[in-house]
């Protein structure tokens, strides 16, 4: 009878906790549906979709009151369960979340550089590669154009007054900013002081520029002299705010017909038919830059590489704005060797032990999946092997880095492959102890800055003269020298820690 009694309570238990828990099932099944609607894809919870999250909650408020606390939605609470619900689901996701709780689009400064070399880029008989470059980026931004803001630079910043759709529809945006400021010279600390420091919390700026550094009287002056103030001008300038912000140099390529004035003739110019290269500085907090590789709303704004003349881009960063799934892999036909995940790792195993090198080549091979998407950095140095740095107690080298194939995506390793894009060959001939491994993506000036600096732009025939800009290495060193003093020791742009045990 005793034991009657007990099953009848649990019984009776059983159908209490099934009832309510169905009260919801309904409101539940809906919020899960439109979850995987936002996030399934793309494993990304950005602002936009934040919004649409935020809106079904408040319409339904009565039946999710755990998500809110004194009236307001918990942040906290809502992330918990998204994460929780997507780490239960086949395959499980790990979701990131960008600009959440922040505004759905970034207000944009945008600046243009007015100065006697800039002008001619725009010129009337050129090929119109300049404008149609601006135009496409300004276009591409996403969100209402009149919450953002236009200046004209030289000698001093200058407010654009008639706005943004005056500007883009312009015929000549040059013809229509003359008179703002003095064109004869470019006060860069000026520029890149309001870039660091006026580039708010929900803001990017952008400034189009040929980063050519000149002053008030440059004649006679030795060119030494030049790139030695250039670069202590970026080392005063670019000091702790770089700690927090995130500068991106892209490389643009643009016909160009008109004077061009050479550093020993400032005031004479030149007359150059042909094409030089420019550049979009982009600046955002680290936060937001990292946001804006992810966030949807930017996916046609974020492809610079599909603008009319692009060349190259470099991020300036100080440490670790990325953090993209890793995972190692347990079947793969490059591995070598024998090895166990640890328990309680799910889906991204990060930690193996009894881990012993292959009986005929006597090394090991490890197969690391990792995910090197949106990331403002170019394919050829992510995939680069010399621009790991790795730190571990017995030498680990990366043997090869690919992209990951059809061929690759096997059904007992899907699980484990996440959203990952490459795959990293890791090589060693031993584990002699525990320990743990650090792989970092260091953060080094790329080739090209090297490639496209001139000592010396007098010679306008030069073949190299269209490619390169007058001292732009040691401007962009000064600024990169900065970075590095602000870093906890090298830069790095993200970093994968794996730990092995004997």
């Amino acid at each position: 009878m005793e034991k009657w009694n007990k099953i009848s309570l649990y019984s009776v238990l059983f159908l209490f906790v099934f009832f309510l828990s169905g009260c919801g099932n309904k409101q539940k099944k809906e919020f899960n549906r439109l979850l995987v609607e936002l996030a399934d894809a793309d494993a990304t919870i950005d602002a936009g979709d934040w919004k649409k999250i935020t809106d079904y909650l408040d319409s339904h408020q009565a039946k999710w009151h755990e998500f809110y606390k004194d009236g307001q939605i918990n942040a906290d609470a809502v992330t918990e369960y998204i994460s929780q619900f997507f780490s239960h689901r086949r395959p499980p996701k790990e979701i990131a979340f960008i600009g959440i709780g922040e505004k759905e689009y970034f207000t944009v400064n945008f600046y243009l550089e007015r100065s006697g070399s800039m002008t001619p880029y725009d010129a009337p008989h050129g090929d119109g590669s300049f404008k149609a470059a601006i135009v496409q980026l300004l276009n591409n931004l996403p969100g209402n154009n009149d919450d953002n803001r236009i200046y004209v630079v030289n000698s001093s910043v200058n407010k654009y007054p008639q706005g943004f759709s005056k500007f883009i529809s312009d015929p000549n945006i040059f013809e229509s900013t003359k008179g703002l400021g003095d064109p004869s010279y470019t006060d860069f600390s000026k520029i890149f002081t309001d870039l660091l420091n006026k580039t708010g919390k929900n803001e990017l700026s952008i400034l189009v520029t040929d980063m050519i550094y000149s002053t008030k009287s440059m004649l006679g002056i030795n060119p030494q002299k030049v790139f030695a103030e250039a670069q202590g001008m970026t080392n005063a300038v670019f000091k702790a705010q770089v700690k927090d912000k995130s500068m991106l140099i892209i490389k643009m390529r643009g016909s160009y017909q008109g004077p061009y004035y050479s550093y020993n003739a400032p005031s004479t110019g030149k007359n150059y038919s042909g094409y030089r290269p420019y550049y979009i500085v982009i600046v955002g907090s680290n936060a937001n830059m990292a946001r804006l590789s992810k966030d949807k709303n930017y996916a046609s704004f974020c492809h610079f590489s599909e603008l009319r003349g692009y060349q190259n881009m470099y991020l300036f960063d100080t440490n670790g704005i990325y953090h993209p799934y890793y995972s190692l892999l347990l079947n793969d036909p490059k591995i070598r060797g024998r090895f166990h995940p640890e328990h309680g790792q799910g889906t991204q195993i990060t930690r193996i032990k009894d881990i012993s090198p292959d009986k005929n080549s006597g090394d090991l091979r490890l197969a690391l999946a990792v995910d090197l998407s949106g990331m403002f950095i170019d394919d050829h140095y992510l995939t680069d092997p010399s621009n790991y740095q790795i730190s571990s107690d017995d030498d680990l080298v990366i043997k090869e880095i690919k992209r990951i194939s059809s061929r690759d995506v096997k059904p007992n390793e899907r699980q484990y492959l996440g959203s990952a894009t490459h795959l990293f060959i890791l090589e060693m001939k031993q584990v002699s102890h525990d320990q743990d491994v650090a792989i970092q993506l260091v953060n080094r000036l790329p080739g090209w800055v090297q490639s496209s600096s001139n000592d010396d732009d007098t010679n306008l025939s030069n073949g190299n003269f269209s490619n390169t800009t007058f001292g732009l290495k040691y401007l962009l060193q000064g600024i990169y020298d900065s970075y590095q003093k602000n870093s906890d020791g090298t830069p790095y742009y993200f970093k994968m820690d794996l730990k092995f045990s004997k």
